[in-house]
């Protein structure tokens, strides 16, 4: 016979067993099968500089001094991109700089320069799978990264450097990849068209959009480099007194943003991420919808080197 301690003690360790299961289906909800992350990532930034665990790296004319990427879930583990670069230098010293990662706007891929290929690659973070974005790059080539961008749809990437103004653009569905001349920075794309400039230092920074066929149209000019486009190209930001998105397709202004923001930048299709001094916590940023003006906390810390994911 059962005493009833036993069958008590039996129905606790049952309860305890499926809070466990349930535990673990959630955590496998959120993060993937064999570790992968099936979230959103919100931002990114970059291990500290030198960074502890890496020893400095000549190759072939450049230093790697800085490695390793944090890209933030809203819950769970974050991803740690281990061999993605943040920081290079000339062995000469003369020539320094910050090598960008680009978080698509559905927060699920990124693309970064990898340390031991010494090219970019793009990797979805739900499956694993990762593409080549470039061939691997000489030390003038990374010395001379300017932009990464991607699409809206998260599926092409492009990756500009000033060295000889080139520009490679990459179909991650397919893998295939293309090369562009003259074109120095570029500030987003489509499936068949880009915007871009051939200007690489505030010099002759006119905005163009080029289109794959070989065509191009004049969009606008600038008197600094201009870094301010949606992901899906409809708006762009004009930084007068006060900041407005305007439309791409009529030049026609849509929507003023409150005075006192700073760091704005795009985080996807409809969103502006900006600094706001009079805003609850100056050392957040807020989220603005482009559409209805709607502004929010993202509870994201300030930091000058930070890439935005999906923020909304």
């Amino acid at each position: 016979m059962t005493h009833p301690w036993a069958r008590l003690a039996r129905r606790r360790r049952i309860r305890r067993w499926t809070g466990i299961a349930a535990l673990c289906v959630g955590l496998v909800a959120c993060q993937g099968a064999f570790g992968r992350n099936m979230q959103a990532v919100t931002y990114g930034e970059p291990a500290p500089c030198p960074s502890d665990f890496f020893e400095p790296t000549p190759a072939g004319g450049i230093v790697i001094d800085c490695v390793g990427w944090t890209l933030h879930v809203p819950f769970g583990m974050d991803v740690r991109l281990r061999t993605a670069v943040s920081h290079v230098r000339s062995s000469s010293m003369y020539d320094t700089g910050r090598i960008p990662i680009e978080i698509t706007p559905d927060g699920h891929r990124v693309a970064y320069f990898d340390v031991r290929e010494l090219r970019y690659l793009a990797e979805d973070l739900r499956s694993g799978s990762i593409r080549p974005l470039t061939p691997r790059l000489t030390a003038e080539e990374i010395i001379g990264i300017t932009s990464v961008a991607s699409s809206a749809d998260s599926r092409h990437f492009a990756v500009s450097t000033s060295e000889d103004r080139r520009t490679f653009v990459t179909d991650f569905e397919t893998g295939r990849t293309r090369t562009l001349d003259n074109v120095c920075w570029a500030y987003g794309l489509t499936a068949d068209a880009l915007m871009g400039s051939a200007g690489c230092d505030g010099v002759d920074v006119s905005i163009d959009a080029i289109r794959f066929d070989g065509t191009a149209t004049r969009f606008r000019s600038e008197e600094e480099l201009p870094r301010d486009m949606s992901a899906d190209l409809r708006w762009y930001i004009d930084f007068g007194e006060p900041a407005s998105i305007y439309d791409t397709a009529t030049g026609q202004p849509v929507r003023s943003l409150p005075s006192g923001l700073t760091e704005l930048q795009w985080a996807g299709a409809d969103t502006v991420v900006a600094r706001n001094e009079a805003f609850r916590d100056k050392d957040e940023y807020i989220a603005i919808d482009a559409g209805t003006g709607e502004r929010v906390s993202t509870g994201i810390p300030y930091t000058g080197s930070i890439v935005f994911g999906k923020v909304r």
